[in-house]
């Protein structure tokens, strides 16, 4: 089931967090590249960003845009620790394939890297599906008695029980209309009377593609938290029969 919300709202949290980071790039100057202090600073950004986003979109959905900054409020202890966790393991991945396992291939094979690497990407991408409502969970004040090892578990569990929706999500929204504007460019490219003329179709249509996946990550966010909310249920809802319940109780006291 798709539910309405507030598309602006997104758009302007994202546009916050891009001019924020934005502002950081500069202040690091030249080094921001090789700074790992950039790069963890930049990754703290770009995660809060995604929290407030999925917070909002299961607890405010058509909220104004205070509505969703303020769900930064929601962020507590269990939510951080969790998420530490995942950016940890999701390093991890990316250092034992891309590093470790990478550099042990070159030694005994040169072409191993390739498949290290493959592996290590397709890993990182499965875990990144397992992982992709752990905001949502712990941004649920259903969730809020939960304790961190318990959601930690529930992230992949979770996880577990969308994969397939999330994979169809993806495959939707961005896997298939890149095969197709890849498909187009190439095309044209090859029909193309000049280097000159290939090379600027090219830059058109990575400039479409960047203007795409920012108009259409609002619309993935929101998908994301449809299957969420389809599987636990609206948490307006749930609140409401406690409130009736409530009511009920009282006046059946009176």
């Amino acid at each position: 089931m798709k539910r309405e919300y507030s598309y602006g709202s997104i758009i302007l949290v994202e546009i916050i967090i891009a001019i924020v980071s934005f502002g950081i790039y500069m202040a690091f100057g030249e080094k921001a590249n090789e700074s790992t202090i950039f790069s963890i600073i930049s990754s703290i950004i770009t995660w809060l960003g995604s929290f407030v986003i999925a917070s909002g979109l299961i607890n405010n959905r058509k909220g104004r845009l205070g509505d969703y900054l303020n769900q930064i409020g929601r962020l507590d202890k269990k939510a951080i620790i969790v998420n530490l966790l995942l950016i940890a393991i999701t390093v991890l991945l990316t250092v034992a394939f891309g590093g470790g396992a990478g550099f042990a291939a070159v030694k005994d094979n040169p072409a191993g890297i390739l498949s290290a690497g493959l592996l290590g990407t397709i890993l990182t991408a499965i875990f990144a599906i397992f992982t992709a409502y752990a905001n949502h969970i712990v941004s649920d004040p259903r969730n809020k008695d939960q304790s961190i090892p318990d959601a930690f578990k529930s992230v992949f569990s979770i996880g577990g029980k969308l994969f397939g929706k999330t994979i169809l999500l993806y495959l939707l929204y961005i896997v298939l209309p890149l095969i197709l504007i890849f498909g187009i460019i190439i095309g044209i490219i090859v029909g193309a009377d000049s280097v000159q003329m290939g090379i600027g179709i090219t830059i058109v249509g990575a400039g479409i593609l960047g203007i795409y996946f920012i108009l259409i990550s609002p619309i993935i966010a929101a998908r994301l938290a449809d299957n969420y909310l389809n599987l636990t249920g609206d948490i307006e809802g749930e609140n409401k029969i406690i409130e009736n319940e409530d009511d009920f109780t009282i006046t059946r006291n009176v």
